[in-house]
């Protein structure tokens, strides 16, 4: 800080030089702001001169100083920030007699020793970062905003891919797809220089492109029910972000996994699909139409030749054929297979003679179409009941016990859920209830089961009746047996970390309000309940507020999915109640000491004037009061004076800041004549 001089002349010698892909070199100088305040660069010495008018070309004499010779031409700044050249007191212009109470003539300089800060924006442009790479649209908008908290800024400068630097006006357009490497940096007004940055970005242009493949039984254009659609996108710059799909002009779904489509009716279809990169690349939807085949083709078997009754039962001649006829509604007949006695089977091409079969007889056919849809015409021990045909499989289902969540054709369960499969065959009756887990081998069902894990699983319903009819049912199941992520936000940031009983704890004002979330990645939440140090838990339904200053909070939190999954979580903090910082300072110094109520105190003439400023390292201050010797309070304008002479004071000062929070100081003295 300089003090007790009364006149200012700087002097500052500057360089300037500019030269491609390096930062153009600027004066480090002195500036003038628009207001008139004096901002200089706090690396330049500084030389003092006098004059006796106001004149720039008046005649003037460098300051030397006897006491400080050393440090004095030239000298330096030594306060980042508010500097001062002062002189003892005012002096008024007209009597050039001393103004009271007393005060200092302050010369104001500003030194800036402190680079600026330049960032980069995207105005509202589609951004994506992987790797630490940052993908752009085309014609993004990269604006660079720069800022200074002394002199402020001067320029802003920019290199695109090593060309010489510019001046920075209006937001750069990048337009071309390759990548872009932007240099930067700003300049202040006194000729502080910040270090260049460097960012890149990559333009993607391209949209991406999709492959559909089937997997399963195909014929042409005709898929079975038990067939699926593969989605495939490339994409060689920002990557695919998502695969989109509709069926028959309906929702707009995103790809995740092979579409199944054995929920669709029998019947034409329209499959639509298309990729967008992680920029909103699109890609044109590309369609594909198909025909899904659920039915099995129909098989009729006929006994052919002479056939007798004897007590009942139905017997043929050694001249009987066994002629199998089947018809497929789409996609044609691939082939049909039969078996007599338990025997081979063998594939049909013409009626089979049964002169080699003695005693009973017992049939087994099926036909298969060209997606391989499979149907069996009937299982028989004699002719007699060669007439009946069963063409339908059971009818199959499921259903579960415990919790569970369903979203189309797929249930989340926890561990203590059971599943449950069933099957009803109400022509030849049910023979076998099997099912497979995922790609495990076809066993028997006995009993339900569980999904103790938090994976995704498929189930696979196979069952038969008694001609060997059989029916598939498929369906998703997915483990789900961890609770909701849960998240606490305050709405205000927090003022920093406190010592509270020997914990560090961040505080917040009084006036901070929690608000609660929590998200499970598979299931909705049920609820979220928390306690307040130990109080009673409660169902959160709005933000927690109404804290009290200086206390300490702990509150426990509990988030429950629909499953009855459980997660926990807690948080603790503190809340301020720091009050301001009270410095006093008096305008003339004390001239003896005095006795007052067993303590010693400051003497001061009573035309004494006291000066109270706060400071606090939270918030601003609000309001500071005074009372003297018991009066009612006063708001502190400035300064008190006015005591009257020979008398004690006792001065109390109480100073609030912005969040309520209060601090008190006395002083004691005496004044005298």
């Amino acid at each position: 800080m300089l003090k007790k001089y009364t006149g200012l002349f700087i002097l500052i010698f500057l360089f300037f030089t500019a030269n491609s892909q390096e930062q153009i070199k600027v004066e480090k100088r002195i500036y003038i702001s628009p207001e008139g305040r004096m901002y200089i660069n706090k690396s330049l010495p500084v030389y003092l001169r006098i004059a006796t008018s106001p004149e720039e070309n008046a005649e003037s004499y460098l300051l030397k100083s006897e006491v400080t010779k050393k440090y004095s031409n030239p000298m330096y700044l030594d306060t980042e920030g508010y500097n001062t050249v002062r002189s003892p007191s005012e002096v008024d212009t007209a009597s050039k007699q001393i103004v009271y109470p007393l005060q200092d003539i302050v010369f104001e300089i500003y030194s800036d020793s402190r680079k600026p800060r330049t960032i980069v924006k995207l105005d509202k442009t589609k951004k994506y970062i992987h790797n630490n790479e940052v993908y752009l649209t085309a014609n993004a908008n990269i604006l660079l905003s720069a800022s200074d908290a002394m002199s402020g800024v001067q320029f802003t400068y920019f290199s695109i891919d090593g060309a010489a630097y510019l001046k920075y006006s209006k937001p750069l357009i990048c337009e071309k797809e390759k990548k872009y490497s932007l240099k930067y940096y700003s300049v202040d007004n006194v000729g502080n220089v910040e270090k260049a940055k460097t960012k890149k970005y990559t333009i993607d242009l391209t949209s991406p492109e999709t492959k559909l493949e089937v997997k399963g039984d195909k014929y042409n254009d005709i898929l079975s029910a038990r067939s699926k659609i593969l989605l495939s996108s490339v994409d060689n710059i920002s990557g695919v972000a998502n695969i989109h799909y509709s069926i028959d002009s309906g929702i707009n779904r995103i790809y995740k996994y092979p579409i199944s489509v054995k929920n669709l009716k029998e019947g034409e279809h329209k499959f639509e699909y298309y990729a967008v990169d992680h920029v909103k690349n699109k890609e044109t939807t590309k369609t594909f139409e198909f025909y899904v085949d659920r039915a099995a083709p129909i098989l009729v078997e006929e006994i052919v030749g002479n056939s007798f009754l004897n007590n009942g039962n139905e017997y043929s001649s050694g001249r009987t054929q066994l002629k199998l006829t089947a018809v497929d509604n789409k996609a044609d007949i691939k082939g049909i297979y039969y078996s007599l006695n338990n025997g081979e089977y063998k594939k049909y091409d013409k009626p089979v003679y049964l002169s080699n079969v003695s005693g009973s007889l017992a049939i087994k056919s099926y036909a298969v179409d060209n997606v391989n849809n499979r149907s069996v015409a009937s299982e028989q021990s004699t002719r007699n009941k060669a007439s009946y045909i069963d063409l339908s499989g059971p009818k199959l289902s499921y259903y579960f016990k415990g919790k569970v969540f369903k979203i189309s054709d797929t249930a989340f369960v926890n561990k203590k859920t059971k599943i449950y499969l069933k099957a009803l065959d109400k022509e030849s009756g049910l023979n076998l209830l099997n099912y497979k887990l995922d790609t495990s081998n076809e066993k028997p069902y006995d009993k339900p089961f569980l999904i103790s894990d938090d994976n995704s699983h498929s189930v696979q319903i196979i069952a038969y009746d008694n001609v060997n009819n059989s029916n598939t049912l498929k369906f998703n199941l997915y483990g789900d047996n961890v609770g909701p992520e849960i998240f606490p936000r305050f709405s205000i940031v927090s003022l920093g970390k406190k010592d509270y009983q020997g914990e560090m704890l961040d505080y917040y004002p009084a006036a901070v309000v929690l608000f609660l979330s929590a998200t499970d990645k598979k299931v909705p939440i049920e609820n979220i309940y928390y306690s307040i140090n130990g109080t009673p838990e409660k169902v959160y339904t709005r933000f927690i507020s109404g804290f009290k200053k200086g206390k300490k909070y702990d509150i426990e939190m509990r988030a429950v999915d629909l499953l009855g999954n459980v997660s926990k979580d807690s948080v603790k903090f503190s809340i301020d109640n720091t009050g301001p910082k009270i410095f006093t300072r008096f305008n003339t110094r004390s001239f003896g000491k005095r006795d007052f109520n067993g303590k010693q105190i400051d003497i001061y003439p009573t035309q004494v004037a006291l000066y109270i400023s706060v400071t606090n390292t939270t918030v601003a201050y609000d309001r500071i009061y005074y009372s003297i010797n018991g009066s009612a309070e006063k708001i502190y304008q400035g300064k008190i004076f006015g005591f009257k002479g020979n008398s004690n004071v006792d001065l109390k000062i109480r100073a609030l800041d912005k969040l309520g929070n209060q601090t008190t100081k006395e002083i004691q003295f005496a004044t005298q004549n």
